[in-house]
């Protein structure tokens, strides 16, 4: 129990201490001082050097007799020693940690100021002067009113020394900050920052981490007290939108920034210690804890933490006790997600009502990237509330559930904003609704889908709601919740216009607040016209892989003759109308142009022509890039694509139909006479082409053109036709096209009303094929027969191939009498204002 005093005599030359801090004692031109955060005090005096060994210094600086020196604690004394040097004494008479012992030397001037009965004195150069006198003025109010918030200002003194540092901005080094000069530039900019300083005077200073685990306790606290002063000084709306853009929005940028830092509060790494985790990311910390536990706990709080540990170290593990003790509530969840862990978190929310309970709720859920389960308190703002326009959701990895009284009268309400005042740092809100994506008009028809919708507990299904122009109201359309996430209206009539809406409902008798609205308006599909060719293709410069309009329009009717059909010109007439579509059983859509992709404008169109039973058959450069996964899921069922971007495709291969194979003269020499930027497909419909690819191609083997029914046909390809040789094409058209509407008239649109069909016995055959027809034949006509290439084989005259009224015959011979080898053939039998085409398998004995 015996005091005793022990004096240590040390000299010799000081150093900075090792990377990455790199400081000490500092030397400039006209300044000399020190920096010694977080363990740099051993570099230039001999100390035990951690933050829990605290003692009172008295510091004896002899310097240059021109400088002053400005140090810890109250100047006792400044000595003129005669020989050029001046000898300052300051001694201090609170606890110190070894790191916010300092001194600064320079040829400074003072000002001096009064908070109450506590001195400041500032040190700075004469050519700062005027602009410190003005920045400084606020200092007595901002002591003064942090003082009402922490309680007794814990020191002797307060000051700061202003130099030109690098290291840091400023330095909170115990009753004398050291401070950057570019925070007093006379306009009172810099204010936050001398009010960080002075408020680790309470936390950092007086109340002191045991150790840098816990470094946040100081910085954290510091940045938290910069929005309380701007609040004093300025208001809350200034308050607010300081938080959101210098504490949430700066550690947000920072975090997306530096995602391979640990970015943990607790325990940072040796050389993040003053890294925005401690800094914006604990104030707003603080402020969550503020909101979690109200406003008198958490000013309650503050003053009981700084008295309770007045001149001594802390540890987070007691204010987090302190916090349970004052507020008692278990904190353990908000100190674990916040203090402990590491990521931001999103939420998304979902917003239902209860008309029979005159119950609003809100739905929240979290989500982080780095895996931490966050449960939070989020405040918003709503209409129709009972009392207010104020409340606090919660928010959880599983969803949440909040459920609040209604005002009487009020069938719903709506949230007006969500955390309004930023008190919660999250990455993003976002409302989750059930979302319509697909609104398709058809025949007195119109076809909804929705994306999928999992965000509720206790999840049954949807209803679907729509109304009328002249409707003030949506009504239901389904009586009972549907478990799809599509729904065919087959309720509504030709030329209204319909707007529809979708809810979730949950088992407990609580709707979504609803979808966004779509509206379509069905169309009658007459199908009185036939062909529609529709050619997006631009009219190019006639180079390579740039055709012009003409040499693509000389193609298709080539391929196409005898077929008669109606040619569309996308750049010059635009897209058509379902309307228009709506006249044509088929539709052949030509996107041949390299240079542009307009799917994506016509998918709603294509639907609604496939939902009123039309036929559409695709061909272009990497359209089904444009398939939305709308689109494919209604009218393409389980279709994965695949696609190529190198030139890898040698030839598409069919048993039903020609082999199709890239034309070298309209592709890039580069290319080797192989089509690039080729999609293939896996998928239930049925494979029309596959694709004969160089070896490693992604879609070697797999479906290249793929045929869909139901609703509709639809027939897709994964290449430009235009780009394929011109016999393959033909051949490929003369047979599919009359396969999906026949007879497809070549010269007169008249035939389409002629109702004959056919039927072939045998097919497949080995000598004669006979073809009866539905009625009587006229008198005259011709027989083309064409091989899977395209070439024509044999023209009959149809005099010589009847055998009675209703009854054709064909040999399987040509021209020059040859039998025919086995294969596929293509039957076009060019009757007076009518063409039928008909495929026959021959096999040769």
């Amino acid at each position: 129990g015996q005091q005793f005093t022990t004096e240590v005599t040390y000299s010799g030359t000081t150093s900075l201490s090792p990377a990455p801090y790199n400081i000490g004692i500092i030397y400039g031109n006209n300044t000399c001082f020190t920096l010694s955060d977080p363990d740099a005090s051993r570099y230039w005096w001999p100390c035990y050097d951690h933050p829990w060994d605290k003692a009172v210094v008295d510091l004896h600086i002899t310097m240059r007799g021109d400088w002053l020196v400005a140090c810890n604690g109250l100047r006792a004394s400044i000595v003129d020693n005669g020989n050029g040097t001046k000898t300052h004494n300051w001694l201090g008479s609170n606890p110190m940690a070894t790191y916010l012992a300092c001194f600064t030397a320079g040829p400074y001037v003072e000002i001096n100021q009064t908070a109450g009965d506590i001195p400041i004195q500032n040190f700075v150069q004469q050519s700062h002067y005027s602009a410190a006198a003005t920045d400084f003025a606020s200092l007595p109010q901002i002591l003064q009113f942090y003082e009402t918030q922490f309680g007794e200002y814990p020191f002797e003194k307060y000051g700061n020394a202003v130099v030109n540092m690098t290291t840091y901005g400023a330095m909170e080094h115990q009753t004398m900050t050291t401070l950057g000069y570019q925070f007093i530039p006379g306009n009172h900019s810099g204010e936050v920052t001398i009010a960080h300083e002075l408020a680790h005077q309470w936390y950092g200073n007086s109340v002191t981490p045991l150790t840098f685990k816990d470094v946040w306790l100081s910085e954290g606290f510091a940045t938290y007290a910069e929005l309380l002063w701007t609040h004093h000084r300025f208001g809350w709306d200034s308050a607010c939108a300081y938080l959101e853009n210098s504490f949430h929005q700066y550690y947000i940028n920072f975090e997306n920034a530096n995602s391979t830092l640990p970015n943990i509060i607790y325990d940072p790494p040796f050389n993040n210690y003053f890294y925005p985790q401690s800094y914006e990311k604990a104030a707003s910390v603080l402020h969550m804890l503020r909101l979690q536990i109200g406003n008198a706990a958490f000013f309650q709080l503050l003053q009981n933490w700084y008295n309770t540990y007045h001149q001594s170290n802390v540890i987070t593990a007691e204010f987090q006790a302190m916090a349970e003790q004052i507020s008692g509530q278990d904190l353990t969840q908000f100190f674990q997600q916040w203090i402990y862990s590491r990521g931001i978190p999103s939420v998304e929310y979902t917003l239902m009502v209860n008309t029979q309970a005159q119950q609003g709720k809100v739905v929240g859920k979290t989500s982080c990237s780095t895996g931490t389960q966050f449960s939070l308190q989020v405040p918003f703002t709503a209409t129709g509330l009972v009392q207010g326009d104020s409340l606090v959701f919660a928010a959880g990895p599983d969803g949440i559930a909040t459920t609040f009284p209604l005002a009487t009268g009020a069938p719903t309400y709506e949230v007006t904003a969500v955390d309004p005042n930023h008190w919660v740092l999250c990455r993003s809100y976002t409302r989750k609704d059930v979302s319509l994506t697909q609104c398709l008009p058809a025949n007195n028809s119109v076809y909804l889908s929705w994306e999928e919708y999992s965000t509720l507990n206790g999840f049954i299904g949807y209803l679907v709601f729509r109304k009328t122009a002249d409707q003030n109201s949506f009504s239901p359309v389904t009586a009972n919740p549907v478990n799809r996430t599509d729904f065919l209206d087959t309720g509504a009539v030709n030329g209204t216009e319909y707007f529809y809406m979708v809810q979730a409902v949950d088992n407990n008798g609580y709707r979504t607040l609803g979808s966004n609205v779509m509206s379509a308006t069905p169309v009658a599909f007459a199908f009185d016209q036939g062909l529609l060719v529709v050619d997006e293709t631009r009219d190019g410069t006639g180079n390579l892989l740039s055709p012009t309009d003409a040499a693509v329009d000389g193609f298709y009717t080539a391929a196409l003759t005898p077929i008669a059909y109606t040619n569309w010109d996308y750049a010059t007439q635009g897209a058509p109308d379902l309307n228009t579509l709506s006249h044509y059983p088929i539709v052949l859509w030509l996107a041949d142009d390299y240079t542009q992709n307009l799917a994506a404008d016509n998918l709603g169109l294509w639907g609604s022509y496939l939902l009123g039973n039309g036929k559409l058959v695709i061909s272009g450069w990497k359209t089904p890039a444009s398939f939305t996964p709308e689109f494919i899921n209604s009218f393409m069922g389980n279709t994965d694509l695949i696609y190529d971007n190198g030139a890898v495709l040698t030839a598409g291969q069919s048993d039903d139909y020609p082999t199709l194979l890239p034309d070298p003269t309209k592709l890039s020499p580069t290319w080797n006479g192989y089509l690039s930027m080729v999609y293939t497909f896996e998928s239930e419909g049925a494979t029309l082409y596959t694709a004969q690819m160089m070896a490693g191609a992604n879609g070697s083997g797999r479906q290249l053109a793929v045929r869909y029914d139901q609703p509709g046909t639809l027939v897709v390809f994964g290449i430009p036709l235009y780009y394929m040789q011109s016999a393959g094409v033909r051949g490929l058209l003369q047979l599919l096209l009359p396969e999906l509407h026949h007879p497809l008239p070549a010269d007169d649109q008249s035939g389409l009303q002629i109702p004959l069909s056919f039927t072939c016995s045998p097919n497949p055959f080995s000598l004669n094929q006979e073809i009866r027809c539905s009625k009587a034949l006229p008198a005259s006509g011709t027989i083309l027969v064409y091989d899977v290439k395209g070439r024509l084989c044999r023209k009959i005259e149809l005099s010589s191939a009847k055998t009675d009224a209703q009854t054709l015959v064909w040999a399987a011979v040509d021209d020059r009498g040859n039998i025919l080898p086995s294969g596929i053939y293509m039957l076009q039998i060019m009757l007076p204002g009518s063409n039928v085409n008909l495929k026959v398998a021959h096999i040769k004995q």
